[in-house]
């Protein structure tokens, strides 16, 4: 078998080296941006969209229901108990001034969501990117809305928040 066909070459080498994605994602691909192993991750899924993201079920681990999300069209805000008082979508979850990410105060910590790859992700607010720590990501595919958050991420309380703000950026209607 020649070198370049070896499906296992690109385990144990330097992520930083390049290398593509396994055969069919069937082995590891060590060349991941996202900062966390899959193990630590808890993955929330936004299931029974009636007719769209703005009614669903959040499912989180085992498959338990977590929220249940029901929007008021004849109430346009975002309002949460203890974590959001009603206000425009816009000024929770601000749009930077180059329009590359979105900032968002939880808590009295200030946080960014902006995209990566085929994922949208939220990271603490620094002046120096090697500051920055990856907390969540949220991704779509097909009809099927996953959020997928780090255990620090529950620890600092920011599981309302990311829900919140999934539906919101997956909603298809314009939040400024």
């Amino acid at each position: 078998m020649a070198y370049a066909q070896n499906p296992y070459s690109n385990w144990n080498t330097d992520s930083s080296s390049g290398g593509s994605p396994s055969i069919l994602g069937a082995l590891p691909y060590t060349n991941s941006s996202y900062p966390l192993p899959p193990g630590d991750l808890l993955t929330f899924t936004f299931t029974s969209l009636n007719p769209n993201i703005l009614n669903c079920t959040v499912l989180g681990p085992n498959n338990r229901a977590y929220f249940a999300i029901s929007t008021d069209a004849t109430m346009p805000g975002c309002t949460a108990r203890g974590l959001l008082q009603k206000q425009k979508i816009s000024h929770w979850l601000r749009l930077s001034p180059d329009r590359s990410h979105r900032v968002i105060e939880i808590r009295g910590a200030r946080y960014m969501w902006g995209p990566q790859e085929q994922y949208i992700s939220l990271w603490t607010s620094g002046s120096n990117m090697r500051d920055r720590r990856c907390l969540a990501r949220i991704s779509k595919t097909y009809n099927i809305v996953s959020l997928e958050m780090a255990a620090e991420a529950m620890q600092l309380g920011l599981l309302e928040a990311c829900v919140i703000t999934t539906v919101l950026l997956q909603c298809g209607r314009n939040i400024d």
